[in-house]
């Protein structure tokens, strides 16, 4: 994970935010399949989830600085 955090630093914020709608569509994508009973790997969801939460608080670190 610390790799990741590392990759997504380093990108700018309009590169973020467009990493912020592919995970959201992702996320979307996911929620929709685990509802109808098609999603076999449950953990993604949650991975997911924490890659917006991690993105959107380097987006907001960003915007503060």
């Amino acid at each position: 994970m610390r790799t990741k955090t590392a990759q997504f630093r380093a990108q700018s914020e309009a590169e973020l935010k467009g990493e912020l709608a592919r995970v959201e569509e992702t996320l979307r994508t996911l929620r929709f399949d685990a509802a109808s009973h098609k999603l076999k790997n449950v953990k993604a969801l949650g991975e997911e989830r924490k890659a917006r939460a991690r993105l959107l608080t380097l987006l907001r670190e960003k915007q503060t600085k």
